[in-house]
């Protein structure tokens, strides 16, 4: 016989009492996945709010602390590299430390990180500052993203969530922009000032993810859920006369190695595809983000013009990312990712063909617009809904690292190609890019349906089995 606890049978003293009980949990539970969502979330928008921050203010910190044009590169260059090891490392380190324990320290250390990017008196301290920070933000990509799929168990609400995390990944781009053109006329005092308000948002987001009795009771709740499994998986294998262990601690190798069964098809297929993807539209997006102001002021407008056009954009970008966070996963998904393509190549183009302020705006907006439809989000949402939770988080770290390793090297490479008479040859390139990158994506999409249809008639004959 079961035991019953006093609450439990306060809770049963009527049908009413119980069903009051169960909508106010789900109530309970709706809020918490919500707070979940955007602490987590925050993460994302530490990352391009530091790259934006950074970005944005490197003529005054040039200005500022006396740099040299080769400590200018030195500190783009190293967050960029900072970001991509910080990134492949991320998954590693949770499964070390343990992806909750991860969650809540790594963000601890991106508040140390910035502030010391914001009292930096030289340019060694700004160096070492940003790239630890580089690397903070970084590690917390995956995790935070992890997380929401760990702790979420509603499949349509996790994909939701996600997909949240990159409209606030797009405010980051917002956010430094605006924040840099109020406090412009401060000079060097105005790069502490943008700084210091993003120290202080990570600080908010550190006490949050830890102090917050909600986001506590999911990690527990989601504790209770793999203990259940894991005793399922015990009893199951027990009474067929196997070993569980295999099946339970597989590592990402493993993973990679082996069939995912509702498919047929290898988990290395699935990983390759979305990684080539991400690759070829983060060269395409890490160019436009990081030279867009260049190459408007390369085409004769003003610093301030350049700014505004910017804003705007971010301002598309977040009201993009809305939309597509909007629309249910499925069918109008995929027509949004093919949308989105065929409107990042039509960008590239009009850059490459115009040469000049007007149509390097319009193409920007245009980027900005529809690279939520087939860009970072989609490749987040592919690797979560595609592997295993407990190995997604390596699974989106190497992706994310594989990634950002060439985007280091092409914003080395990209300032002595986009001068006259190269520049041209490069933006067709990027023509290229684009293209690859909706081929890759579509893969991913019509592997996708491959998926949801072997699942369908899997159930089917379970079904009538």
């Amino acid at each position: 016989m079961n035991s019953v606890s006093g609450n439990d049978v306060n809770n049963v003293v009527s049908n009413d009492g119980v069903n009051n009980s169960v909508s106010n949990n789900v109530v309970s539970n709706d809020t918490a996945y919500g707070v979940l969502g955007v602490a987590a979330g925050l993460g994302s928008f530490l990352g391009s709010g530091t790259i934006l921050a950074l970005s944005s203010t490197l003529a005054l910190w040039r200005e500022g602390l006396q740099l040299d044009a080769s400590q200018v590169g030195a500190v783009s260059a190293i967050l960029t590299f900072a970001f991509a090891i910080g990134s492949f490392c991320g998954g590693f380190i949770a499964q070390r430390l343990g992806l909750v324990r991860t969650f809540a320290i790594d963000v601890v250390v991106c508040v140390v990180a910035l502030a010391i990017c914001t009292i930096a008196p030289n340019f060694a301290l700004l160096a070492a500052g940003i790239g630890l920070a580089g690397i903070a933000v970084g590690v917390d990509l995956p995790v935070s993203i992890s997380v929401i799929t760990h702790d979420v168990p509603d499949e349509t609400r996790k994909t939701h969530l996600v997909s949240r995390t990159q409209v606030l990944w797009s405010a980051g781009i917002l956010c430094p922009y605006v924040l840099a053109l109020i406090v412009s006329p401060l000079g060097f005092l105005g790069a502490r000032i943008v700084f210091g308000v993003l120290t202080a948002i990570a600080l908010l987001t550190a006490l949050w993810r830890v102090l917050d009795p909600r986001i506590a009771r999911l990690h527990r709740e989601a504790a209770e859920r793999e203990r259940a499994m894991a005793r399922s998986s015990v009893l199951s294998t027990s009474n067929a006369g196997a070993v569980p262990a295999a099946a339970t601690n597989r590592g990402m190798i493993d993973v990679l190695r082996s069939v995912n069964k509702r498919t047929g098809r290898p988990y290395a297929v699935m990983f390759a595809v979305i990684a080539l993807f991400y690759v070829m539209w983060n060269l395409m997006a890490n160019t436009i983000n990081q030279f867009q102001t260049y190459l408007l002021v390369s085409q004769h407008a003003s610093q301030t013009q350049a700014m505004i056009i910017g804003i705007v954009a971010a301002v598309l970008c977040v009201l993009g990312g809305v939309a597509y966070g909007r629309v249910p996963k499925g069918v109008w998904r995929d027509r949004m990712f093919w949308v989105g393509a065929l409107a990042q190549v039509l960008a590239m183009a009009i850059m490459a063909v115009g040469g000049s302020m007007l149509f390097t705006a319009v193409a920007v907006m245009l980027f900005q617009f529809f690279c939520n439809f087939a860009g970072e989000m989609n490749a987040k949402v592919w690797t979560q809904e595609t592997f295993p939770v407990a190995v997604s988080a390596q699974a989106q770290s190497l992706i994310l690292g594989i990634a950002r390793i060439p985007c280091a090297f092409a914003s080395l490479a990209l300032p002595s190609l986009l001068v006259p008479g190269l520049i041209t040859v490069a933006l067709w390139a990027f023509v290229v890019v684009a293209l690859l990158s909706g081929v890759f994506g579509g893969m991913v999409v019509v592997l996708g349906r491959a998926r949801v249809r072997s699942a369908t008639v899997a159930a089917a004959a379970t079904g009538k089995a």
